[in-house]
Formats: structure tokens, C-alpha cells, sequence
């Protein structure tokens, strides 16, 4: 992709605080993941806000950009020729801006969630120096994060649009010096002319059944793995062996030992020589993976219904028999001697757990509770904001004394979390049964803070 100048746009977005109106809508809605966080009051009349209005919410903004502007945003896919939205929609985190193609419900083929930010985090974390590598580029925010420490980032990816949107959103951060893109099968084809200090990557981990069709962004194999064990087996020989390092970010099915991942990880460490640290922060159950799985694959797979398509998916995930969803992330570094640590952050599922109500909890325990809940539900784990809405995170809430009522009414014998949800949200459940799977996170989440501040016994908090 040869992109146009797009010095004045990166200058107009710089001197009209994009990126920090982009961190602000996110600390206002408090979602500190949420790659496309809602407006927060946004201002109106300036040309700020017509950028914001119409790069980011895709929106025609109400106050139209200067025609010379208009003119440069269309030169780049931000805006058509009218003013109106273009074939990119762009975000921010961290100061770094980031675009993806603009399609219905963000299900085009360049990807943007919180595990990208969550990703982002770890490499400005892991501060990554000299020659480097994104497997998988998608947006491009994870090659820019690499670019403001390494001389030189190569962005690599199948998909032609992912390579356009690295591009841009490196030409848009000031960065095209430092970033090329690469086009091709990786696996395949791709040789560096001499060790690299970093490769890293977001790569596809959707368990997808054999046979349903879905997008080459999310598509990680019948177990999601497919491609994480291959750059496992590769990545030794692309680093340098003195001063190489591996950062990924991945999801995987497991049990309370760890993800499935974890004894290739062992393998590729020891083999390698790399000393690897990988911790969990995040951990769901398989059916409200498969639930985003369900939705994001309806576009696919225009002959099935939802329903269709979400029982072929529980079956498939419950093929393997684990009964947790991890979300990690993975750093590693040459010159070790083949030591994995496996920090687990995510605690424990409780929605299988049964729930009795508390005795005795003391006063102001309710109100204790509620303000546990609102802070551990800023962090939600990965794909929640794909499936669930505020809605569903302030459900739980309101619906609070339904809930102790059904822990109440179940007695002795008690109540699954998983019952509780399915009983109070029955009217959600029968609505949309894909997204209202958000609900079983939002309820164990309760359930935990109950349980913490003694208003309901059995379990455990998270």
C-alpha cells in the first residue's frame, strides 16, 4: 500500500487531542479495555469534534471539516469524498492511534479488542529494542507500540486489509519511517535476512468447528492453537539466540493446572533456551466463548440460524472437556535456561459452585458489596465487550435482591451460580440467547462479591 501524506491529518489529529478525547470517553463510560469506548458527552461544533464524530463514532459530523481536510481524510479511506465515513474507523490507546475497516458491529477483517490493548500494554512492558517482528499485524496498533522502541518493525499479515491498516495507522503515528508491511503466509514464506531481537504476536485462538465458516482473523483451529504451536515451533530459529525475545498474547481452553498451551510452551522453552514467564488475567467458561464464537460467525455462515450456529459451537467446545477459557499473555527471552513460570491472576470459575444464602452478614454488607463489584468489573476478561454491554454489567445490580431471593428460595440444597443466572435472567436468556451470555459473567462476578462480604455461603470469590 503506498499511503498518501498523511503529515496535516497526524498534525489535526495531535493538535486536536484525538487520542486523549479517545482516552477520555474511556475513563468516563469506565471501560478500560473497551477498544471503542461510547462517547462521554461529547463536545460538538469544532473541528475536534467533527474528527471524533466521524472517525471514530462513524458519524457525518455536524460541523463539517474544512474542504482541504476533507480532501486529505478521503486521499487516506478516512472519509469518503462528501465528509461522510470512509472505509477506516480509527481509535486510540496509549497515545498510539489505530484504524480498522469500518464494517456493521466492528466484524470487518482487521481486529481491535481488549486483548489488543491488554497486548499493547505487555510489549511497552516488555520494552523491546532493535529488529522486530508482528506476526499477524491486524490493525497495526501492536506494530506501532513496537516502533516507539525498535529501529525497524516489519507488520506481516495474510490479509491484504490488515496490511493497508498498519500502514495507515503507522503513517498516522508518525511511525512509516520505522514500519514496513510484509504480505504473505508467514508459515510459508516469510524470512528475515538476519536474527531478530523481538517477534511478536496477537494471533487467531477461536476454537472453530471443522466445516463452519469464519473469519481468517479469528480462526485459531478445531482448539484454537493451530497457530500459536507453529510459531512455537519457529519462533527459535527467527531470534536472535543471544538477544531474542518472544511477546504473544493468546487464549486457550484448559483446567485449573492452565491453559492447554502451557506444555508447548515447556517444549518450545526448553528447546530454545528461553526463560518464559506467561500469566492468565483473564478466565470465563467455554459457552460464553462459544457464545462470541455464535456471533461472530452468523456472517459466515448465512444458512444456519443463530441457534444453529450456537449448538454446533457448544458442541464442539465441549468436545474437549475443559471447563475454563484462559486469556494470556506470554513474554520470553533467549539466553535462560528453559524455565516456565505461570502466574494465574484470573481466579477461580464459581459458576458450577453452589450458593446458599449467608447467616449472620454484617450490616452495610449489601452496600459493600455493590462497591466490590463496581471495581472488579473495570476488568472483565477478554471478548466481554464483543458479547456484553453496560447493560449486562449493571444488570446484576439492579436485579440484586431477585438475586439473593433465588439464593433465599433455594434453601439448604443451595443454587448453582449458573442456575441463579439462567433464573433471574430468564427474560434475557429467551431474547437473545447469544449475548445474554454475557449475564453468566456478570452474575459469578456478583456471586464472588456476595460471597466475599458474607450474603451467600458456598463458592468462592474472584
Amino acid at each position: 500500500m503506498t499511503t498518501p501524506d498523511p503529515g496535516p491529518v497526524t498534525e489535526l489529529l495531535r493538535r486536536t487531542a484525538f487520542a486523549d478525547r479517545v482516552e477520555h470517553a474511556r475513563r468516563r463510560s469506565e471501560l478500560p479495555w473497551a477498544p471503542w469506548p461510547p462517547a462521554a458527552a461529547a463536545p460538538s461544533g469544532d473541528t475536534g469534534a467533527a474528527l471524533w464524530n466521524l472517525l471514530h463514532r462513524g458519524r457525518r459530523p455536524d460541523h463539517r471539516p474544512d474542504p482541504a481536510l476533507v480532501s486529505r481524510l478521503a486521499a487516506l479511506g478516512l472519509s469518503d469524498a462528501s465528509g461522510a465515513p470512509g472505509r477506516w474507523e480509527a481509535t486510540a490507546f496509549r497515545g498510539l492511534l489505530a484504524v480498522r475497516d469500518r464494517a456493521p458491529g466492528g466484524s470487518g477483517d482487521v481486529y481491535i479488542g481488549e486483548d489488543s490493548l491488554r497486548f499493547v500494554d505487555t510489549i511497552l512492558r516488555a520494552r523491546p529494542t532493535g529488529r522486530a517482528l508482528d506476526v499477524g499485524c491486524g490493525s497495526g496498533i501492536t506494530t506501532c507500540a513496537l516502533a516507539l522502541g525498535c529501529a525497524e518493525v516489519t507488520g506481516a499479515d495474510l490479509q491484504r486489509e490488515c496490511v493497508d491498516a498498519t500502514a495507515l495507522s503507522a503513517a498516522l503515528n508518525g511511525l512509516g519511517d520505522r514500519v514496513r508491511t510484509w504480505h504473505g503466509d508467514f508459515f510459508r514464506d516469510y524470512a528475515p535476512d538476519a536474527p531478530l531481537n523481538c517477534v511478536v504476536a496477537n494471533l487467531p485462538y477461536v476454537p472453530v468447528p471443522p466445516g463452519l465458516g469464519y473469519s481468517p482473523a479469528g480462526n485459531g483451529g478445531p482448539d484454537g492453537l493451530d497457530l500459536n504451536r507453529r510459531l512455537l515451533r519457529r519462533a527459535a530459529g527467527l531470534l536472535d539466540p543471544a538477544d531474542g525475545l518472544l511477546v504473544t498474547r493468546f487464549q486457550s481452553l484448559g483446567d485449573a493446572s492452565g491453559p492447554l498451551l502451557l506444555p508447548d510452551i515447556e517444549a518450545f522453552a526448553k528447546e530454545a533456551g528461553h526463560d518464559v514467564t506467561v500469566v492468565a488475567d483473564g478466565r470465563t467458561v467455554p459457552e460464553v466463548r462459544a457464545a462470541l464464537t455464535a456471533l461472530l460467525a452468523l456472517r459466515h455462515n448465512p444458512e444456519l440460524s443463530a441457534d444453529e450456529v450456537l449448538a454446533t459451537v457448544d458442541a464442539h467446545m465441549r468436545r474437549f472437556g475443559q471447563p475454563h477459557y484462559f486469556a494470556c499473555g506470554m513474554v520470553s527471552r533467549s539466553g535462560g535456561t528453559g524455565v516456565v513460570t505461570f502466574t494465574d491472576l484470573s481466579g477461580p470459575l464459581t459458576l458450577d459452585d453452589t450458593l446458599t444464602a449467608g447467616r449472620g452478614a454484617p450490616a452495610g454488607a449489601t452496600a459493600a458489596a455493590l462497591r466490590l463489584y463496581r471495581g472488579r468489573a473495570l476488568d472483565l476478561p477478554d471478548g466481554f465487550w464483543e458479547l456484553g454491554t453496560a447493560e449486562d454489567v449493571a444488570a446484576p445490580e439492579r436485579r440484586l435482591p431477585a438475586l439473593l431471593g433465588a439464593v433465599a428460595d433455594a434453601g439448604p440444597a443451595g443454587i448453582t451460580g449458573r442456575d441463579l443466572a439462567a433464573a433471574v435472567f430468564a427474560d434475557r436468556f429467551e431474547a437473545d440467547p447469544l449475548r445474554s451470555r454475557a449475564l453468566l459473567v456478570t452474575t459469578e462476578l456478583m456471586a464472588g462479591c456476595l460471597t466475599d462480604e458474607g450474603l451467600v455461603e458456598g463458592g468462592s470469590g474472584r
